[in-house]
């Protein structure tokens, strides 16, 4: 369609019927109008027309069609000219579509005034009075929930006509004018959007919901089951039956799907989380050990890539030749000590803020996806994304102190004796602990001897993986286990010695220990330990990254989550942590 002028714009306007919330046609009309008309006025006014069509509001609030940073378009600053061209097609626009979209533009604008509301809502409201469509056509019943939702918004806000409005819709409810999607929808937007509703238009939601649901398809069955717990809640009503109606729901989904492996999981978690809340016990029981034994059917595999960038390649490859020979250095010309704080001070592990950064490729967008961690458990704090920590820590750091380790240990300056040597004369480990009581017994910790066990273990089976040319997981499981548990115990000790609280009182009057993560979150430690390695610690034992922490205290691991690697790791911690000279004081009799 051309237009040879904008009077034929207008025209246009005020005959289009069309009830659709999102017009896809009419910016192509007016950018085809102002591109050939020669006349700058007109032309501008074009543009202003083209950024009118551009310009969405939902759930009455600007929306931009692009945003890139703190850019976006459009913007309000586009109407250059104090909105008076928006001011004149507001008066002279009789089509309530339109009309209502150039006062509530009017509303948004720095030109705000009580009367551009009120003509938005006396227009939206005539809008959504005399149109007529299916209630199958879900297009419409899409876009009659979107102006409702501005009009209501809109109403709330400046107070005008709240009552009625809400009155309408109510009236909608029994009718078939609306599909039961867009009516739940806009039920749950009342609830939840409104000021003072009052509870009659909530017991009547809650009743209208309440009957419907032995009637409804699935995906709106768990809609409306969602809305009447809300709806509980707001009306102070047990919340129970609801939560017991959406574990039935989650479980019944299974009937129909064949491969059980993921889906299971998902739905069976669903349930537990429902039933939990409906304090339903033997159906909460039930559902767990059906959900334990669903991680069985759960193959996590992994999938492998290989970058054919040659730039990229090549800069890999230019760093891991720099750094064997810094590290070779280091070996050739250093001692002991020089080799155990090159571990500590060199820039091994990345930044702490990459440690919460998830990159989300845009095709994960394009599906579901769930986050297991080690015990196929679903994570609920990540969103599936790419961790470029954990990247980091497999690709580069574990290689870097894996080869200052090889290279250390096949020189003899990395070995048992030399490590517990170096905790003894230069961390805070080989300070004494110890105390004795007033029985005259010894108490405290020799930290010297509770870590020697698991290192020593470590060395010897790093020798025997060595001279066989081999890697036995099994070997690792004492150490790793044992320094897991003994590295919690020395941040403790740390904690008391810096004056950082390692107990808490709960409410009811019983002392319990402090976590891991608020431990490492405590503002003393922070002076003390830089941030980058504060980010390792909670990388290797918080859920924020390996969880060591809780794998190896509930036996997640599996034999062959077990390596010299992780082991490795955990040494640099120990070396970071240690990395100190407390001041301790003489316990008297």
């Amino acid at each position: 369609m051309e237009f040879q002028s904008l009077d034929e714009y207008y025209d246009y306007l005020e005959k289009d019927t069309n009830f659709q919330y999102l017009d896809l046609n009419t910016y192509k009309y007016i950018t085809a109008l102002r591109d050939k008309t020669e006349d700058d006025n007109t032309k501008k006014l074009c543009s202003y027309e083209l950024f009118f069509a551009d310009f969405s509001i939902e759930n009455g609030l600007h929306v931009p069609k692009f945003q890139i940073g703190d850019n976006a378009y459009p913007s309000l600053e586009l109407f250059d000219d104090n909105f008076e061209y928006i001011k004149t097609r507001a008066n002279k626009a009789q089509n309530q579509k339109y009309k209502a979209k150039y006062n509530h533009l009017l509303w948004l604008s720095p030109q705000k005034h009580i009367e551009f509301a009120k003509n938005a809502i006396e227009s939206y409201l005539l809008l959504l009075q005399n149109s007529s469509f299916s209630v199958d056509d879900n297009l419409q019943c899409y876009s009659f929930g979107k102006y409702y939702k501005n009009l209501f918004v809109l109403s709330q806000k400046v107070n005008y006509k709240k009552d009625e409005i809400i009155s309408y819709f109510v009236s909608l409810l029994e009718s078939e004018k609306l599909n039961d999607f867009t009516k739940y929808s806009l039920m749950e937007f009342v609830v939840e959007n409104g000021k003072n509703i009052d509870a009659s238009v909530k017991q009547t939601f809650f009743d209208y919901s309440k009957n419907r649901i032995s009637n409804l398809t699935d995906r709106e069955l768990e809609s409306y089951l969602n809305l009447l717990v809300l709806l509980s809640q707001k009306l102070n009503i047990s919340t129970s039956e609801f939560h017991e109606k959406l574990g039935d729901y989650h479980i019944s989904q299974l009937e129909n799907e064949k491969n059980k492996g993921f889906i299971a999981h998902h739905y069976y978690t669903n349930a537990l989380e429902e039933y939990k809340k409906a304090n339903i016990k033997e159906k909460n029981e039930q559902t767990a050990v059906l959900l334990e034994q669903a991680k069985k059917t759960i193959d996590l595999k992994k999938v492998s890539f290989e970058l054919k960038d040659e730039k990229i390649n090549e800069a890999l490859n230019q760093w891991w030749d720099f750094t064997k020979k810094k590290i070779d250095y280091v070996i050739e010309n250093g001692n002991d000590k020089e080799i155990y704080q090159y571990l500590i001070l060199e820039q091994l592990f990345p930044k702490a803020d990459v440690l919460k950064e998830e990159i989300r490729p845009i095709m994960l967008d394009l599906v579901s996806t769930m986050t297991f961690d080690i015990n196929k458990n679903i994570s609920k704090s990540k969103t599936g994304g790419i961790n470029p920590y954990y990247i980091h820590i497999n690709n580069f750091s574990i290689n870097h102190i894996g080869l200052v380790a090889s290279k250390g240990f096949k020189s003899g300056k990395f070995s048992f004796e030399s490590l517990i040597n170096y905790f003894k004369n230069d961390s805070w480990y080989g300070q004494d602990f110890t105390y004795l009581d007033t029985n005259n017994e010894t108490q405290g910790f020799n930290w010297i001897e509770l870590l020697t066990p698991a290192l020593q273990s470590f060395f010897v089976q790093t020798e025997i993986d060595l001279k066989t040319n081999s890697h036995n997981p099994q070997g690792y499981i004492l150490a790793l286990d044992n320094l897991v548990l003994k590295f919690e115990g020395l941040l403790r000790e740390f904690s008391r010695m810096i004056g950082a609280q390692t107990i808490e009182i709960k409410d009811n009057g019983t002392e319990e220990r402090i976590g891991f993560d608020k431990l490492l979150d405590n503002e003393k430690l922070k002076v003390l330990i830089p941030e980058d390695d504060i980010a390792f610690f909670k990388y290797l034992f918080t859920s924020n990254g390996m969880n060591l922490r809780n794998n190896v205290a509930h036996c997640f691991f599996t034999t062959k989550n077990y390596s010299s690697a992780v082991m490795l790791l955990l040494i640099v911690a120990l070396l970071r942590l240690g990395n100190y000279k407390l001041e301790t004081k003489t316990n008297e009799s």
